[in-house]
């Protein structure tokens, strides 16, 4: 498994990820609407000072383009068709060897990237099938979209982990 200081991008999921995973229809001017975390905004802001961060979802809604526009990541794999192609181009792009990844997803679409990137986590109400991963240690299930996740062979908060991550040397 990849140390923490050596994370070099975050790749993340929207849906459930981001989100609690609910949407409800604004109607045909507003289409679907998401709830978003403004803990998971600040924490992304902060990643952003130590590393690269960028969404991978094959959500393009309205409400995830605008809140990956507000939070000034690259947007060009949002919408995509093909998650772990995504990856591989965003590893070109960025120079970073996909061992240096970390990426968060929920689904079944998140699993195959899984198995290419360094740390794969996957948040605490995923879809079951991402059960390479173990809950983080004293996991108390508190909500539909408890933020603590689940880490390969880690016991790390979600919450902690852009402050791990920003307090290793560079």
């Amino acid at each position: 498994m990849t140390p923490w200081c050596e994370i070099g991008l975050l790749a993340f999921d929207i849906d459930g990820t981001l989100t609690d995973g609910t949407t409800w229809w604004g109607g045909p001017g507003v289409g679907w609407v998401q709830r978003y975390s403004v803990r998971d905004g600040e924490a992304i802001l902060r990643l952003k000072q130590r590393l690269h961060v960028v969404p991978v979802s094959r959500n393009r809604t309205a409400a995830a383009v605008e809140r990956v526009a507000q939070l000034g990541l690259d947007a060009r794999w949002v919408g995509v068709v093909d998650k772990p192609e995504s990856i591989r181009q965003i590893c070109h792009e960025y120079h970073v060897d996909a061992r240096r990844v970390l990426f968060v997803g929920d689904g079944l679409d998140d699993v195959p990237l899984f198995a290419l990137v360094g740390v794969a986590c996957a948040v605490a109400d995923a879809h079951p099938a991402p059960a390479p991963v173990r809950p983080a240690a004293g996991h108390r299930r508190r909500s539909p979209r408890d933020p603590r996740p689940r880490l390969l062979a880690e016991h790390v908060s979600w919450r902690t982990a852009p402050l791990a991550i920003a307090r290793a040397p560079q």
